[in-house]
């Protein structure tokens, strides 16, 4: 019985070293997309707000 809970230890850290890096990585590469689509809809409206002003020189 204990050298089977030695090998299920063994194949949960196996899973984990090999799991844990790449949902690392797809957690980082989600949020950056989410940072990137936020700024570009956020400078389209910053940008829209102020179009008008182009015009009379205060932009």
């Amino acid at each position: 019985m204990d050298s089977f809970n030695k090998k299920e230890k063994m194949r949960i850290r196996k899973f984990l070293t090999i799991s844990a890096p790449v949902v690392g990585a797809l957690f980082l590469f989600l949020a950056s997309g989410i940072y990137i689509v936020y700024r570009m809809v956020s400078d389209y409206n910053y940008n829209e707000r102020w179009k008008d002003y182009d015009e009379c020189g205060l932009g």
